[in-house]
């Protein structure tokens, strides 16, 4: 009998780990397209049409706000696509979205890059 609980509880913790996960992902992916829509809405898809991050409108929410508001996970995807080379950074600090990159990323991707990235509608 114990080997028998002790095989469910594994399945069971194996289980969290597989939900967390998932719901991780999905939680970027929505958050990745709220981010490429600000750039698109922005214009911000070039070098000289770059903007500044506060004028991105994404900045890291406050221990209280997060308490009280919804969670804003828009600043884990800006950060994931500046990692992943999809938003490039200026040496002034203004940022734009390299459509270009992304479509390369997408396309050479696993499948859950492919998930995650958006397919572009150009």
């Amino acid at each position: 009998m114990a080997l028998n609980e002790t095989v469910r509880w594994i399945a069971v913790i194996a289980l969290l780990f597989v939900v967390y996960y998932v719901t991780s992902i999905v939680t970027l992916k929505r958050n990745i397209l709220k981010v490429v829509r600000i750039f698109e809405n922005k214009n911000a898809l070039s070098d000289k049409l770059a903007i500044s991050s506060e004028n991105l409108g994404i900045r890291k929410q406050a221990f209280l706000e997060r308490a009280i508001k919804k969670r804003d996970n828009k600043i884990h995807a800006l950060q994931f696509l500046i990692n992943a080379g999809l938003v490039i950074v200026t040496s002034d600090g203004r940022c734009y979205l390299n459509k270009k990159k992304m479509a390369i990323f997408r396309r050479d991707g696993n499948v859950i890059v492919r998930f995650i990235i958006p397919p572009l509608n150009d």
